[in-house]
């Protein structure tokens, strides 16, 4: 394929995918918001995978720890993660709709 076709494929889709990307996401959480996590925890990596691309700042708890667990279940009454506490919102799973709701 001569090279001035393939710049012009590689420009078309370059146009394409920047008019089809999803907006830039809005910076940030106005409220604290710290995430209940365990390492090998799918959903919370859902979770942190959420607020990365939200841009929310957060502080992680290692709910695998004795004393995490202890502050979990005397606050939400067990240790099951992940839980994300947004102010003082509680989130239980990965629910991007919800996170970006509490955080407006």
């Amino acid at each position: 394929m001569p090279r001035r076709i393939c710049l012009t494929l590689i420009a078309g889709a370059t146009f394409a995918l920047l008019l089809f990307a999803a907006p830039p996401a809005q910076a940030g959480c106005s409220k604290r918001v710290v995430l209940y996590n365990a390492s090998w925890c799918t959903y919370c990596r859902q979770v942190r995978a959420i607020l990365a691309r939200n841009n929310i700042r957060y502080t992680i708890r290692d709910a695998t720890t004795a004393p995490v667990q202890a502050d979990m279940i005397e606050r939400f009454g067990d240790a099951s993660v992940p839980r994300t506490l947004i102010g003082n919102a509680v989130v239980e799973g990965p629910d991007e709709a919800r996170i970006k709701r509490l955080c407006r």
